[in-house]
């Protein structure tokens, strides 16, 4: 795998003309991630990873080096294929994989309703014991060390970083974490969102409660926020606070 090497990115960049996900404008603008490519004077595959995705494109292969490299990443690796014609060097690879289908998601045409996501907020105050605030140092670290999510700040290096390129939105019941929406990448000109909820507090609106505040400072600070939604549940949610459902696609988590 490369990095940092400017001819040879402006060649992988134009195989994703295809993907319009925020992760890749973070990749192509330095800020994170690497890539992998069959071959270097003129590449026909590559894979571009940022975060816990791989996003497969170009000529569809089972290239060794390829495979080792999925094999080597965490167990929380998402890989989104171009196109079907990689399921099968994918399902044959020997990777333990779980096929599955995601939805993109939409700005809407005329922006965001601001009164919509206020309401929304302010449901916190219906939820007894329920306290919402920006995500602060204490709770930086505190979201590192979350055993039931892990992905809120793992793409920053430390809380510095954090507090200059990301942002969020934590809810507490009894000292409690419980629901969180967070910067899980950047980019100039806007931010992919991670959003989860404590099992032991799901169905009670927190998430969307924390993704409106999140939204709303998005608007505040002139940055797009992108969903993507990993299933019909997280879809439901976005559609509420106001986002336009924007096509499904198959991806593969590796276990």
């Amino acid at each position: 795998m490369l990095k940092n090497n400017p001819k040879l990115k402006n060649k992988i960049q134009n195989m994703y003309s295809w993907c319009h996900d925020s992760m890749i404008n973070s990749f192509l603008e330095g800020i994170i991630g690497d890539f992998w490519c069959d071959n270097y004077d003129s590449p026909e595959s590559a894979a571009i990873f940022t975060g816990d995705f791989a996003y497969l494109s170009g000529k569809p292969c089972d290239d060794k080096e390829l495979i080792s490299i999925l094999k080597s990443k965490n167990n929380h690796l998402v890989i989104v294929p171009q196109s079907d014609n990689w399921y099968e060097p994918l399902e044959n690879a020997g990777l333990e994989l779980k096929k599955t289908v995601r939805f993109h998601t939409a700005i809407p045409n005329n922006d965001f309703s601001s009164d919509n996501l206020n309401l929304i907020k302010e449901k916190i105050i219906e939820i007894s014991g329920a306290k919402m605030r920006k995500i602060n140092e204490t709770d930086y670290y505190l979201l590192k060390e979350c055993t039931w999510e892990n992905a809120f700040v793992s793409n920053f290096k430390d809380y510095d970083d954090y507090s200059r390129h990301g942002f969020g939105y934590i809810i507490y019941i009894n000292e409690e974490i419980v629901s969180c929406t967070s910067t899980f990448g950047y980019y100039s000109k806007g931010v992919e969102i991670q959003v989860a909820t404590n099992p032991k507090y799901r169905k009670k609106g927190l998430a969307k409660i924390c993704s409106a505040a999140f939204i709303l400072h998005c608007i505040e600070t002139n940055k797009i926020p992108h969903w993507d939604a990993a299933n019909e549940f997280s879809l439901k949610i976005a559609q509420k606070l106001g986002y336009i459902p924007d096509g499904e696609y198959i991806a593969y988590e590796k276990f």
